[in-house]
């Protein structure tokens, strides 16, 4: 039987395109086809020995070997035996028996591409990145060899400047595609899951790979966000556990929103780890209390609106000893947040690594959205760190 060729089954705006280009930058909602249209490409080059140094570049190690080179669609699922394909994990290489080799990398870390030449690369998932530009701008100048280096850069949009200044480029072919393209190899899981954000501007985003601007009667903008990002201190003077609680834990359930927040000596703030879940209360209660010990936290804040001294109890039959702070919505969630908006406007406030759940949160809430339970708990810790109590403007020290 003979065997089916990629270019006999993918569609045209999963192939390589013609003409004089430097960057293929493939927008694609979730399910699209993205690391198999990239991974394809990058094979067929290795192996006509078109191009002979690569790089392939995730937001960590982990994922580019977990999705780029492992997964499903990575190079080693679609390469065939006979290619002779080999990984070395230990030196984060793929070596084709030619010569050609790609090497692995992660943005956290995108210093590691100064110093190394290459004529191909892969970008994949590059919204998910805390530096995308720094990450490029350093790719770029590692870009040195052969007549005609070229990069390919997959990813779920997101509206971060750098990716629009990418899209006018002239050097720059970008393709776009839905998930829904994909429908006959997705899932029946997946494709329910999508029903759920159905008018919302993930839908827009993740499925039909939409550029979506910031609306105006929304809390965060993505800059705001984009620009938080900040590693804290090894000493805080202050950890709180902040927790908005879900009574309830069957389908369709809110989550309980569990933050865990600190502040530094120099009034900095920084949300340390999302912690957020939607379980039984035994579950979600238990692992605030691991997060309390583990972050030596000095208090946790949970929300009491509903549930009251049986939250309490329940937190406590883990831990008798533990220090509880409840605290009562008495304002609406807008109003509750406006001052730590400002606070992140001010470049007070930072997180420590991409939360990307509770970002979405902070950017799309709008008065009849769907309860933002990360975001409720965030900014109740928020409040006990800055001492900010519920429907108050921020305190003067903040105001100048």
């Amino acid at each position: 039987m003979k065997k089916v060729s990629w270019e006999e089954i993918a569609r045209p705006n999963q192939i390589v395109p013609p003409g004089d280009w430097n960057i293929w930058l493939i927008l694609a909602g979730r399910g699209f086809g993205k690391t198999r249209s990239a991974a394809e490409a990058i094979r067929k080059w290795a192996t006509s020995n078109r191009y002979r140094r690569i790089a392939l570049i995730a937001n960590t190690i982990q994922e580019a070997r977990q999705i780029m080179v492992e997964g499903e669609s990575g190079l080693l699922s679609i390469s065939d035996e006979k290619e002779k394909l080999k990984f070395f994990p230990s030196r984060r290489l793929l070596q084709w028996p030619n010569g050609a080799i790609a090497t692995l990398y992660g943005a956290e870390k995108y210093e590691q591409l100064r110093g190394p030449q290459f004529d191909a690369a892969w970008i994949d998932e590059f919204a998910k990145f805390q530096h995308p530009k720094e990450t490029f701008e350093q790719l770029s100048f590692s870009l040195r060899l052969g007549e005609t280096p070229k990069t390919i850069l997959t990813t779920t949009p997101r509206p971060i400047q750098f990716i629009k200044d990418l899209m006018v480029r002239d050097d720059v072919i970008t393709v776009h595609g839905t998930s829904l393209e994909n429908i006959s190899n997705l899932s029946k899981t997946f494709l329910k899951q999508l029903e759920y954000l159905k008018g919302t501007r993930l839908e827009s985003q993740e499925i039909y790979a939409e550029v979506i601007e910031d609306r105006s009667n929304t809390l965060w903008s993505w800059e705001d966000i984009e620009n938080c990002y900040k590693t804290p201190p090894h000493f805080l003077e202050n950890v709180v556990i902040g927790i908005d609680p879900a009574l309830t834990s069957g389908a369709g359930s809110d989550e309980t929103g569990i933050i865990v927040a600190g502040r530094d000596g120099f009034g900095k703030g920084y949300v340390l780890d999302d912690l957020s879940i939607s379980a039984p209360p035994e579950i979600w209660a238990k692992r605030a209390v691991d997060a309390y010990h583990k972050y030596y936290a000095k208090f946790i804040v949970i929300e009491s609106n509903a549930g009251g001294d049986l939250l309490i109890n329940l937190l406590r039959s883990f831990d008798n000893l533990i220090k509880l702070k409840t605290v009562y919505a008495h304002t609406s969630k807008i109003a509750r947040a406006e001052p730590i908006v400002i606070l992140y406007q001010k470049k007070i406030i930072f997180h420590a690594r991409q939360f990307q759940k509770l970002e979405v949160q902070m950017a799309t809430y709008e008065p009849k959205s769907k309860s933002p339970d990360r975001m409720d708990a965030m900014v109740w810790a928020m409040m006990e760190l800055f001492n900010i109590s519920s429907g108050s403007s921020l305190p003067s020290i903040f105001t100048v």
